[in-house]
């Protein structure tokens, strides 16, 4: 009799402190909102697992805004690490966890939000109560904030993280082939705010910039001055009118670029678009003969490795309106697939993928020629 009150005692404890492991799918509204997520720029987006890994697919749609008034933190470095399947983190430094094998960085979009691609972390130890993601946030205070998960956090869990502001549970979802999902917002405590993510406007348009460009600009400039210490990069090249012969005059050429570490890097008093783009960023205007030239570093394919090393350009002129043509690659760039190349849809009329050679001052220099044709929509 006391083996059975026992066994049903221990019966009753456990299905207490069981985890509701129930998964729902996601429902319309929420797919649409994934597919936002995941049409996000590749600065705001991290792939933090390979598609080799082991373990079930996780994506993480977060959104990051301060603590103490409720405003999306923007261009904002987050960095991220946890375990693997199996639970292990597997540092390249022993004594720095957050060296952990499955790490990544992301900076967060003009709405504070980023999109993460991984696997579920395994439990870490002998509990079954902690699979968690350490999300560090730079310049906040603190900056560490840890993300659990509703399904795979048992009851001893959810308190701890119920009475922390540095530990968040989410709960998950899950899409049709069984990725999980969440959607999750983390309020940061005293986050470093730049006034102009705070402050400025920004355009509708995140691509465009060209009628930002100040008045008398020049057919030669230069967007990173020689005290850069980086790879200098001089790109040029002779834009046509659309029969492909006629030199097109009085075009103002926008481009902008990462820096030598792949972030559109800022110095903190950017205006207009410049908040998205940088400070590596500035404008020509096409000389009688259609001639213009940047001077500038040679950039860095983002940290994720989605795109190459690229610099984005718009073009724009009185008689049609701005737009944008495929960013210029650098031929050789091992990032460069097949399948990139035949999605590219708007060349300029010639290759975006140039060759770079030295100069005799030991300069990278790039040559892209262009063919008007602006979309006929505008």
């Amino acid at each position: 009799m006391k083996k059975l009150v026992a066994l049903i005692l221990t019966s009753l404890l456990y299905t207490h402190c069981s985890i509701d492991r129930n998964i729902l799918p996601l429902n319309n509204i929420e797919l649409e909102r994934l597919e936002t997520f995941k049409d996000f720029e590749p600065n705001n987006r991290v792939q933090i697992s390979d598609e080799n890994e082991v373990g079930q697919k996780l994506w993480l749609c977060l959104t990051f805004e301060s603590k103490e008034n409720n405003e999306p933190l923007i261009n904002q470095k987050i960095q991220m690490y946890h375990t693997s399947s199996k639970g292990e983190y597997e540092p390249s430094n022993p004594n720095d966890e957050s060296t952990a094998r499955l790490n990544g960085e992301v900076f967060t979009n003009e709405k504070g939000q980023v999109f993460v691609q991984t696997i579920l972390p395994g439990d870490y130890g002998s509990s079954a109560d902690n699979r968690h993601i350490h999300t560090t946030v730079e310049n906040a205070k603190p900056e560490a904030y840890d993300i659990h998960f509703k399904q795979f956090t048992g009851h001893m869990g959810k308190n701890f993280v119920s009475g922390s502001d540095q530990h968040f549970l989410a709960d998950l979802r899950k899409t049709d082939d069984s990725t999980l999902v969440t959607f999750l917002t983390i309020a940061v405590k005293q986050p470093r705010v730049e006034r102009t993510t705070t402050h400025q406007k920004t355009p509708n348009c995140e691509w465009c910039g060209a009628g930002e460009a100040p008045a008398n600009i020049s057919w030669e400039t230069s967007i990173a001055d020689e005290s850069t210490e980086e790879e200098r990069l001089i790109l040029e090249g002779t834009i046509f009118e659309a029969d492909g012969k006629s030199p097109a005059k009085n075009v103002i050429v926008y481009a902008y670029h990462t820096n030598a570490k792949g972030r559109y890097e800022k110095k903190g008093n950017e205006t207009g678009n410049g908040v998205r783009h940088g400070y590596l960023r500035a404008w020509t205007k096409t000389n009688h003969l259609g001639k213009y030239r940047f001077h500038t570093i040679k950039p860095a394919p983002y940290p994720n490795n989605a795109e190459p090393a690229h610099v984005h350009m718009t073009l724009m002129r009185e008689d049609f309106k701005e737009y944008w043509i495929n960013a210029t690659w650098f031929k050789g760039d091992k990032i460069i697939t097949r399948e990139m190349t035949e999605k590219l849809n708007r060349t300029g009329g010639f290759s975006n993928i140039i060759e770079l050679s030295r100069n005799e001052e030991n300069i990278w220099v790039g040559k892209r020629d262009i063919i008007l044709n602006p979309p006929k929509e505008q």
